[in-house]
């Protein structure tokens, strides 16, 4: 009986501890710094627009209404964008608006930190360009 007692009650602290102490590990590595973006996707709002980096210095993406693909180049935190092609779908003008600035900013860029959550674009000066938000973690 008292094994018993023991057993419901010493059972469910644990394991609310073991949870705990999961969610702590989770959340440490969630926010360690990413060595390279090769293989993430990020998005800049819930609107389509997004980038993605892939092998050997690609990168893909949409401006909401159209895809992009182009280059990369990554080398610690320094960061940028060559050319950027894009299809030429025509979307409402709000729409290809915030493309055209999406893909401008893209142009900007300069530096970036990520973690395995957020991506945070520098531009000249340090200026933070934007935050993005790591897509596949979602």
């Amino acid at each position: 009986m008292a094994g018993s007692l023991i057993i419901r009650v010493l059972v469910p602290i644990l394991a609310a501890g073991a949870l705990a102490a999961c969610q702590k590990v989770l959340k440490d590595a969630q926010l360690r710094p990413l060595a390279t973006l090769v293989g993430t996707e990020w998005g800049l709002q819930d609107d389509g627009r997004f980038v993605a980096f892939k092998m050997g210095g690609e990168v893909v993406g949409s401006g909401g209404c159209n895809n992009f693909f182009g280059s990369f180049t990554q080398d610690g935190r320094a960061l940028s964008f060559g050319p950027l092609a894009s299809t030429k779908k025509a979307c409402p003008q709000p729409i290809m608006d915030g493309e055209r600035e999406w893909l401008d900013l893209l142009r900007k860029v300069r530096a970036a930190e990520a973690n395995h959550m957020e991506l945070t674009l520098y531009g000249e000066g340090e200026e933070v360009l934007a935050t993005l938000r790591r897509k596949d973690w979602d």
